[in-house]
C-alpha cells in the first residue's frame, strides 16, 4: 500500500491562526487512487466527490475503505461540508480505530470550525497512534491549544513542531505571534 501525506494549505479555508493542513492517503483500486489525486489537487469540482463515492462502492478491504473515507472526508472539508466530512472520518475510525490520519483530520475539521477544545482529543489520539507526520499533529494541537486559550501548551507544541521539521515554515510563522517575557 502506498501512503502519502499532503499539506492542504489555504484550500481548506482555515484562518491564519488555524491549522492549514490535512493528511491524504492513497490506496488500491483505480477509483480510490483517483480519489487521492482529487484530494491531493484540492480540486473543488463535483467530480472529485463523485469519484470518491464511486470508489467506495467497490469491494475494498477495511484498510483501503478507511483510507478512501479519509480522502473523501478531506474533499468534503474542502467543500465546507462539515457534517459529511465528520461522518466520513467517523466511518474510517469505526473501520480502523488505529488510523491516525482519520483522527488527525477529524481534529483539523474541529479546528476549521474554530473549536480547538473539541479538536484536542482527536489530535492527542493521532499523536498517541504515532501520526506519520508528528510535526503536523503537534502543529495542529498547538493551534487547538491556542484556540482553547492555553497559550503555554500552544507555544510548547508549536516549538515541538518546528523542532521536528525545521524546514517547514508554518510552525515558525505561528510562533511569530508570540512574545516570550522572562520574569
Amino acid at each position: 500500500m502506498n501512503r502519502l501525506s499532503l499539506v492542504l494549505a489555504a484550500a481548506l479555508g482555515l484562518p491564519a491562526t488555524s491549522a492549514a493542513t490535512a493528511t491524504v492517503i492513497t490506496i488500491g483500486n483505480p477509483l480510490a487512487a483517483d480519489c487521492f489525486t482529487w484530494a491531493e489537487r484540492r480540486d473543488q469540482r463535483p467530480d472529485a466527490l463523485q469519484t470518491c463515492s464511486l470508489a467506495l462502492k467497490d469491494a475494498l478491504n477495511a484498510e483501503n475503505r478507511a483510507a478512501t473515507l479519509v480522502n473523501r472526508g478531506v474533499i468534503k472539508m474542502i467543500h465546507s461540508d462539515v457534517r459529511g466530512a465528520e461522518a466520513d472520518f467517523d466511518a474510517a475510525i469505526a473501520l480502523r480505530p488505529n488510523l491516525s490520519d482519520a483522527w488527525l483530520n477529524k481534529g483539523f475539521l474541529k479546528l476549521r470550525t474554530g473549536d480547538g477544545s473539541a479538536a484536542l482529543p482527536h489530535l492527542e489520539k493521532a499523536l498517541q497512534l504515532r501520526a506519520r507526520r508528528p510535526a503536523l499533529a503537534y502543529y495542529a494541537r498547538g493551534i487547538a491549544h491556542e484556540q482553547a486559550g492555553n497559550t503555554r501548551a500552544a507555544y510548547a507544541d508549536l516549538n515541538r513542531a518546528r523542532d521536528l521539521e525545521p524546514g517547514w515554515s508554518m510552525p515558525g510563522q505561528a510562533l511569530a505571534r508570540y512574545t516570550v517575557v522572562e520574569r
